[in-house]
């Protein structure tokens, strides 16, 4: 009797702590969805980083915050990414198909179809976008009929007319009569993509040269067939197999002596003629408000999938230069194109940030760690980016500068003087400047660029969960494909020295990175730390005499300003001299693997200008943009007796 008495207030009490335990969470529940305090679940997937999928979901993002959905107060939004690779897709599939999240938002035709496979059952409510052909993407959705597809699933297509494009391509060259296309036949997308382009090729009386891949591994071979085989130009779909791996179709197409175009704007900034397209963000725009409508309670069996073209077309006047055929860009399409490359730069009509107010006069202050041709390369992108959206320096734009004379002590007083002026936002630059800002400046709203790691600079624990006052744009070097470009320069390379100010962030977090992938290909890094510009040259001494075989300097602000030194002391010894920052080649380095700050700049002017117009840091999740730049220094290879591989001077930017 006792026993089968303790087991009866046993039982009891597991039924007492179950229910109490089905209680609170039920409780939670309630409060999560119910009321004011209404917290919904949002998972956002893309397939790769590519800028036309990243625009597509800026777009979503920006259409759900201006419906009043806040992240982290009454709406969660995670982030997931593929990268190009299906297996992680088919995994982060089943992951956030599990129940967990309220919604699924999806961009590309892959993540569509991986997801909706993973979802089949329909738990959880899904809205695609940027898919080009979701009727021909076998999952479900009627062509003839656009509400005929399953109940949880609804979403936006967004078909591109090719027609227009080949159109537009024999308009500038008319004598045009073979172009070639590389595709994957394995993505639905590209497949519908290269069926219309047969028939645009056909009613122009173009012949259309195809070569099928199945990997981005594959894509130079592919387009330097195609040039082989006649091509007068060769063309580009909506292929993320072929995005990935653009810069190897322009490549090809560069040895031939002929241009690329696409439909996928804006691919101009990696070498294309003309792209003529989709505005992805407007309908990224569109599919972030029906994923709202969603949100509020609208049912997805009872809206229709339908087809948007929102045209935005891009032009890179620079790619004329050295083609064999008198391709010619007409005067008005200057006017007409939403994003054109040219001399100066890059020139955009902003997709997303308003326009600033009339008669108002808004106040940057500027905060950098010393002059330097790195940071005014990405100045000059910010403050071009800002222009082009309306904020023009010396009318409705005041810009007061003020740098550190490569002290880091004289930074914190910079900043605190600006929080303490009437400027409507701070505007930092390096990482010292923006370390120093996480903790200095209490009043004023922060933008950063010409960042290596901005979260190892103390921004926050990732790039949506940072600090209240802060937002911008990091750029992390590449430094595995810098160790890849040390072993073509030296193949029996063994050791490789490096030298650093320790105190910096950024210089830390790349080197505790190298120093792992440097281990991985049997290479000894030594290192050398110094305090401060008086130091360098001494250390670069010390480390050439350590029997490395090459030195690195990734970008660390005190060696920068003491560069000079480093490429006496590497030039002394016989070493070549590998670098991350571009614009520091020329002065002594054999080669650099570096970014293309203008570019970084660029990204921080939206940031800055839509901060400046209202919006909170804490909402703008920081970027990543980091553009692969390799510049060769052949005078230095002729006096270190280096030949620089054939494949490496066609990678190479110049």
């Amino acid at each position: 009797m006792k026993i089968r008495g303790s087991i009866h207030r046993l039982l009891l009490g597991v039924s007492l702590i179950a229910l109490a335990s089905g209680v609170l969470l039920l409780s939670d529940w309630s409060h999560r969805r119910s009321g004011g305090s209404l917290l919904r679940r949002v998972a956002v997937f893309q397939h790769v980083s590519q800028p036309v999928l990243d625009e597509g979901i800026e777009g979503m993002l920006d259409a759900i915050a201006e419906s009043g959905f806040i992240d982290g107060q009454n709406i969660e939004i995670r982030r997931f990414n593929a990268e190009n690779d299906l297996p992680t897709a088919n995994a982060i599939a089943k992951q956030i198909t599990n129940g967990e999240f309220d919604l699924l938002l999806t961009a590309s035709t892959l993540s569509l179809q991986t997801v909706a496979n993973a979802n089949h059952a329909g738990k959880t409510r899904h809205v695609f976008g940027i898919v080009a052909d979701p009727f021909g993407a076998g999952v479900g959705i009627s062509r003839e009929n656009p509400l005929d597809h399953p109940k949880h699933l609804v979403g936006i297509g967004s078909f591109i007319p090719v027609d227009k494009a080949f159109a537009l391509a024999r308009r500038l060259f008319p004598g045009l009569q073979s172009v070639g296309v590389a595709w994957n036949p394995a993505e639905s997308n590209s497949e519908a993509f290269t069926k219309a382009a047969r028939k645009a090729c056909q009613e122009l009386g173009i012949n259309l040269l195809e070569s099928s891949i199945e990997s981005s591994s594959g894509v130079f071979e592919a387009a330097s067939s195609l040039v082989a085989r006649g091509a007068q130009a060769l063309w580009v779909g909506g292929d993320v197999t072929v995005l990935v791996a653009l810069e190897s179709v322009v490549a090809a197409a560069k040895r031939g002596r002929i241009p690329v175009f696409s439909i996928i704007p804006p691919s101009v900034k990696r070498g294309t003629l003309f792209d003529l397209g989709s505005n992805f963000y407007r309908i990224g725009k569109e599919t972030g408000m029906l994923a709202v409508q969603v949100l509020n309670g609208a049912d997805p069996a009872t809206i229709p999938v339908t087809n948007l073209i929102i045209e935005r077309l891009a032009i890179n006047r620079q790619a004329l230069e050295g083609l064999k055929d008198p391709w010619k860009i007409p005067e008005e399409l200057n006017a007409r194109a939403d994003v054109i490359v040219d001399e100066r730069g890059v020139h955009e009509k902003p997709a997303g940030v308003p326009k600033p107010p009339p008669g108002r006069v808004f106040k940057v202050g500027v905060v950098y760690f010393a002059p330097e041709e790195g940071a005014d390369l990405c100045m000059k992108g910010l403050f071009d980016g800002l222009r082009d959206l309306g904020f023009l320096e010396g009318q409705n734009l005041q810009v007061r500068r003020a740098h550190a004379q490569a002290e880091i002590i004289n930074i914190p007083s910079l900043l605190q003087n600006y929080d303490n002026q009437d400027v409507d936002l701070i505007v930092t630059l390096t990482t010292p400047c923006l370390t120093s800002a996480c903790s200095t400046v209490k009043k004023k709203p922060v933008v950063f660029t010409y960042v290596y790691d901005p979260l190892a600079a103390g921004v926050g624990k990732s790039r949506s969960d940072h600090l209240a006052h802060v937002t911008g744009v990091g750029s992390f070097p590449p430094v595995g494909d810098t160790i890849d470009l040390i072993q073509k320069l030296v193949p029996a390379v063994k050791s490789v020295g490096t030298l650093y100010n320790s105190s910096e962030a950024n210089s830390r977090a790349v080197v505790d990175v190298a120093r792992d992938l440097f281990a991985k290909r049997g290479i000894k890094l030594e290192e050398v730390t110094v305090t401060g510009t008086g130091e360098v040259f001494q250390a670069a001494q010390v480390l050439a005499h350590r029997g490395i075989q090459a030195m690195w300097i990734t970008g660390d602000n005190t060696a920068i300003q003491a560069f000079e030194g480093i490429a006496k002391a590497a030039l002394d010894a016989r070493l070549p001299l590998i670098i991350n920052d571009p614009e520091f080649t020329e002065r002594g380095a054999l080669a650099c693997v570096g970014l293309g700050w203008y570019e970084a700049g660029l990204a921080a002017s939206k940031l800055s200008a839509r901060v400046l117009l209202g919006e909170r840091p804490r909402n703008l999740p920081v970027e990543e943009v980091a553009v692969k730049r390799i510049v060769l220094n052949h005078d230095m290879a002729r006096k270190l007796g280096v030949k620089f591989p054939d494949a490496l001077l066609r990678e190479a930017n110049r």
